[in-house]
């Protein structure tokens, strides 16, 4: 059922043409051109090993969408050179509404693409087009089970995701851009996990080693657990204050494109009164670790960008970030005016600036 929700989706608001690329393996939706570009939607099976699904008996087969946008002409073609970049999520904000957002000049995956970089925005289990697992339906109906991925889990996503651009590339390396709880989490962890895959990292709103007590963190992540599964209002204005981002320094439009994408993309978000769900594992993970990651086992070239104003990436964790790294090859980028939404901010040219500068100087 899950399968066909995801592809019925997609095939609602655009006319598409199913390509197996190969067999039980992956299926990709491409689109149509636009302004030079290509854009394709890839729908790849993944084993889960996330433990609801052995704990319910229940088929750990699920599907991990994965957007490309590419200069048209090089899709779905071995490029063999390097310009590939994987971007990884937030916490509440999934892979291609974050990142390819199509207003004025906020999709990253738009702006680096017409730089020459193929770029591919994945969505984590539990995300997006991404396979929810059950308990994301109905959570109290298991009581028994976790909340459910944490990081140990969706960092096979990224694995997987990575495996499939290498091979669809002909590639050894694929460079790897986390914002956010991405940055947090998942990137820094693949990256020590799996070395040798990963050419070069970019953090963006990376918190490190945020501020709040460890009484209160464990407190937190105690309430995120038992709840399973939890629930925000995209781009609240609040919720973006509350980050940093002041809304002089936002695109005007920009957040309110991103919400109409955003509610998109979660078909319960009518029924819900407007907010959109997200796994609460990954939640836990981070209020259970001070720092999130040990950065001297980082051991490839690795930007870290943060906004003077970002109340959770601070301007101090991001530079203790930067001396902890294992690599005598970093950067640091502080983004005067700058939030924690940094693509969605007048300033993001100064950040693409950034981006593409450490990517080509380390490919």
């Amino acid at each position: 059922m899950a399968r066909r929700r995801i592809v019925s989706l997609w095939v609602a608001s655009v006319v598409f043409t199913i390509a197996l690329v190969s067999p039980g393996v992956t299926t990709s939706l491409p689109g149509g051109d636009a302004d030079g570009l290509r854009v394709t939607d890839y729908f790849l099976s993944h084993t889960s090993n996330e433990p609801f699904y052995r704990q319910q008996k229940l088929d750990s087969r699920v599907i991990l969408h994965m957007r490309e946008v590419v200069l048209s002409g090089r899709e779905r073609t071995v490029s063999a050179d390097g310009w590939e970049l994987l971007l990884i999520h937030g916490g509440t904000f999934p892979g291609y509404v974050t990142f390819d957002t199509n207003y004025a000049n906020v999709s990253q995956m738009r702006h680096f693409a017409r730089s020459g970089w193929d770029t591919f925005a994945l969505d984590l289990e539990g995300y997006c087009l991404s396979t929810r697992p059950m308990i994301m339906d109905a959570p109290t109906a298991f009581p028994e089970s976790k909340a459910p991925m944490h990081g140990e889990f969706t960092v096979r996503n990224i694995e997987r995701a990575v495996d499939f651009i290498r091979t669809l590339r002909g590639v050894e390396k694929v460079h790897l851009l986390g914002w956010s709880l991405g940055a947090d989490l998942e990137v820094p962890r693949y990256a020590i996990q799996k070395p040798g895959k990963d050419a070069s990292l970019v953090f963006y709103g990376v918190g490190y080693d945020g501020p709040m007590s460890m009484d209160r963190r464990r407190e937190r992540a105690v309430l995120d657990e038992a709840a399973k599964v939890l629930y925000s209002r995209p781009c609240s204005s609040s919720r973006r204050a509350g980050l940093g981002t002041k809304k002089e320094f936002i695109v005007p439009g920009a957040f309110e494109a991103f919400r109409t994408a955003h509610l998109a993309s979660d078909p319960k978000s009518a029924e819900l009164g407007g907010a959109v769900r997200w796994p609460a594992g990954r939640s836990v993970d981070l209020d259970l670790s001070k720092p999130f990651f040990d950065a001297s086992k980082i051991r490839v070239p690795t930007l870290v960008i943060g906004g003077e104003a970002d109340t959770w990436a601070t301007c101090e964790s991001n530079r203790l970030l930067v001396e902890s790294l294992g690599r005598e090859i970093e950067e640091y980028v502080e983004i005067p005016g700058g939030g924690h939404f940094l693509h969605f901010e007048k300033t993001n040219d100064i950040f693409y600036r950034a981006v593409i500068n450490c990517l080509e100087a380390n490919n």
